[in-house]
C-alpha cells in the first residue's frame, strides 16, 4: 500500500507594504477598540444554516396547514353524509307514523272490521260490573296528573318480575 504524502505548504510571501510595522500609537489605538468593542462578523455559514432551518420551517408548517385542511374537509363531507342520512330517516319515520295514524283511525278499524265479516252491535255497549272490582272513579272536572296516572297505570301493564 502507497501512502501519498500531501503537498506542504508554502508561507506567503511578505509584501515590502505589510512588512512594515505599525507606528507605536496606531497599534495601541487598535488594541484599544479592539478591547473596548469586540467585533462580531458574521459567518456566512451560519446564515446559510439559519436560512435552512427558516424555509424548513416554512415548508413543515406549510405542509401541516394542508394536511389539516384536508383532515377538515374530510369530516365535513362525512357529516354532511351524516346530515343527508339523518333526513331520509327522518322522512321514513314520519311516513310510517302516518301509515300508523291512518291504520289507527276508528274509520279504517271500521272498515276493516267490516271487510272481515264482523257486524256492529245492534245493542247499545253495556257495562258490566264484576264483583269485588274497584268501581272506575268518577270525573270530577280536574285536571289529569299524567305522571301519577302513568305510575298506577305502569304497575298494571307491565308484567311482574321477580
Amino acid at each position: 500500500m502507497t501512502t501519498i504524502a500531501a503537498p506542504s505548504r508554502r508561507a506567503r510571501p511578505i509584501s515590502r507594504a505589510t512588512a512594515r510595522k505599525p507606528a507605536r500609537g496606531t497599534a495601541t489605538r487598535a488594541k484599544a477598540r479592539a478591547a473596548a468593542a469586540p467585533r462580531t462578523v458574521a459567518r456566512p455559514f451560519a446564515l446559510g444554516r439559519v436560512g435552512a432551518l427558516l424555509a424548513i420551517v416554512t415548508v413543515f408548517a406549510l405542509v401541516t396547514a394542508v394536511v389539516f385542511h384536508v383532515v377538515l374537509a374530510q369530516n365535513q363531507m362525512q357529516l354532511d353524509q351524516l346530515n343527508g342520512q339523518i333526513a331520509k330517516e327522518q322522512r321514513v319515520y314520519e311516513q310510517r307514523s302516518l301509515l300508523t295514524s291512518i291504520l289507527a283511525s276508528p274509520q279504517h278499524v271500521i272498515q276493516e272490521a267490516e271487510r272481515l265479516g264482523l257486524v256492529q252491535p245492534t245493542d247499545p255497549a253495556q257495562t258490566l260490573y264484576v264483583e269485588h272490582a274497584p268501581l272506575p272513579v268518577t270525573d270530577d272536572g280536574s285536571t289529569v296528573d299524567t305522571i301519577a296516572d302513568w305510575s298506577k297505570a305502569k304497575s298494571s301493564l307491565a308484567p311482574q318480575q321477580p
